[in-house]
């Protein structure tokens, strides 16, 4: 798949999830990390995450960018209110300074591709959506750590009425 194609699949998927995760949504607990680990696959899958005329400086900087992706997706889960209902199930919302925290997040992972061209590094395709894959398991992960401090699901509670 082309760059531009990954790049239009990584503006979708972005504009999908940053829409989701401005509104209260009720987060499927056994489906959290579907999304997320479906974007590192793919975009392993497409290869190229390896520039080979310049090995160790590719890995180098694919190290960097995992542990910026683990970071970044850190500090977008710690934007969002998080809280459980009556009937037990995990809500979240994020506000402006999720807004915020994705654009830091676009503008660091930007700085990061600007830093590979300027030293000569070439990845391919692969690496923008795996990029997003790794970030936003981090933020689901500090999202399912942070939910199990919440009170748990109330017994007794008729929520048919």
């Amino acid at each position: 798949m082309s760059t531009p194609a990954n790049v239009l699949i990584v503006l979708l998927v972005l504009g999908l999830v940053l829409r989701r995760q401005l509104t209260a949504r009720r987060i499927d607990e056994a489906r959290m990390y579907t999304l997320p680990v479906v974007l590192v696959i793919v975009g392993v899958a497409q290869g190229g995450l390896i520039d080979r005329a310049h090995v160790v400086l590719s890995v180098g900087l694919l190290g960097v960018e995992a542990l910026v992706a683990l970071l970044l997706g850190a500090m977008r889960a710690a934007t969002m209110r998080l809280w459980r209902e009556p009937d037990g199930s995990l809500w979240r919302r994020g506000g402006g300074l999720t807004v915020v925290a994705w654009i830091v997040s676009i503008t660091v992972r930007a700085g990061l591709l600007g830093i590979a061209y300027l030293v000569g590094v070439r990845t391919g395709s692969g690496n923008l959506i795996a990029f997003l894959g790794v970030s936003l398991l981090a933020q689901y992960a500090i999202l399912d750590v942070r939910s199990r401090s919440l009170p748990a699901r109330r017994t007794g509670v008729n929520v048919a009425a």
